[in-house]
């Protein structure tokens, strides 16, 4: 998206007013502008009491709000690069897409992991199996939280693959805060952290149980790894179950509380998958079939000098000057001199005066 239009801004402005579930996406598809210009006149006596509290947050929305709206920060249902897959959740699309990171990701194939904040070490080793042998052919999409989604994402980033982080707040509003630069390196890794809410939005708790289904829906299967019988990941294997979407578990201990939801879930309605192999098989993609260029040419090219520097590069961390000059084994200058000549070919960026690999 290159320009904004008058719908763009009004239907962001819409995003600060209204939250999941309220009776605000046909009124918005009908015309995000119009319907601004009701609800600041009074003509919206229809939508009580929503339009009650609708017109209390544009009063108090500050007056600088609009200089957050900016080319590139989201993307709207008409936009090309809106992801389609959202569409399928009907009154509950959201009215727009906050994003950070590269947008064309929302639109390759994808897998949704989720699964306890609390997970066991089962649980993560596994999470950590199927994100890596996944990553060549899928996005993986989670939600940024502690144990079963932290370990998805690390796993991608490690295997060079992609992954989306659909967090409950703004995307400025990372939670927890302990994962600001585990996010800062999906985002400069070629991943994304995308939220319905706009910049500043609080993670709220009821927040994370609609943003459930963006993670359902973003994905063309949805694996619940690890889950007691509360946890918030069955919310999301339910959504993706009414959205007809393949819904999987991957059965636990029966001994273990930490897996009687997934126990239950297979129970319910879920598809047991026991190996990365079982779930490519369901979508019909066994073998690998890469999402992503190879750097092979590039890296053929490249002098033995660059290859030290490039190698010492990651794509799961961000690193620093002087560690890298070490793991290259060269003087300081030699390994700008080359870091320099990786970002100018788009295989290394640098970000707060550190660097990591790059997938382009």
């Amino acid at each position: 998206m290159t320009s904004l239009t008058g719908e763009h801004r009004a239907r962001a402005i819409w995003s600060h007013l209204c939250e999941p579930g309220d009776p605000a996406r046909s009124l918005v598809d009908s015309g995000a502008e119009d319907a601004l210009t009701a609800l600041k006149s009074g003509d919206l006596s229809g939508y009580a009491p929503y339009a009650d509290r609708w017109r209390t947050r544009l009063e108090g929305l500050p007056p600088d709000v609009e200089d957050g709206i900016q080319p590139g920060t989201f993307l709207i249902p008409t936009d090309p690069g809106w992801p389609r897959r959202l569409d399928d959740l009907g009154d509950m699309t959201p009215i727009v897409l906050w994003v950070d990171g590269d947008s064309s990701v929302l639109n390759r194939p994808a897998v949704s992991i989720v699964g306890s904040r609390e997970a066991t070490h089962y649980g993560t080793a596994v999470a950590t199996e199927f994100a890596t042998a996944l990553s060549s052919s899928h996005v993986l999409v989670s939600g940024g939280a502690y144990g079963i989604d932290a370990a998805v994402h690390r796993a991608a980033l490690a295997a060079r693959g992609r992954t989306v982080v659909v967090a409950a707040g703004g995307i400025d509003r990372i939670y927890p805060a302990a994962h600001r630069a585990l996010v800062e390196t999906i985002v400069v890794a070629g991943g994304a952290i995308v939220s319905e809410q706009p910049p500043g939005a609080a993670p709220a708790r009821h927040r994370f149980l609609s943003r459930n289904r963006l993670i359902a829906a973003l994905g063309q299967a949805t694996v619940v790894v690890e889950a007691a019988r509360r946890s918030g990941a069955l919310s999301t294997a339910r959504w993706a179950g009414e959205l007809g979407r393949e819904v999987c578990a991957v059965p636990g201990p029966i001994t273990s509380h930490a897996s009687s939801g997934t126990n239950q879930l297979l129970r319910d309605f879920g598809t047991c998958v026991t190996s990365p192999g079982d779930l490519l098989e369901l979508l019909g993609t066994i073998g690998p079939d890469p999402i992503l260029p190879e750097h092979a040419t590039s890296y053929d090219r490249l002098h033995e000098r660059d290859k030290k520097v490039w190698n010492a590069l990651e794509t799961s961390r961000i690193r620093s000057l002087p560690a890298l000059a070490r793991e290259a084994g060269l003087s300081v200058s030699e390994t700008v001199s080359s870091l320099e000549l990786l970002r100018s070919i788009g295989m290394a960026r640098s970000i707060a005066g550190r660097w990591i690999r790059v997938i382009v």
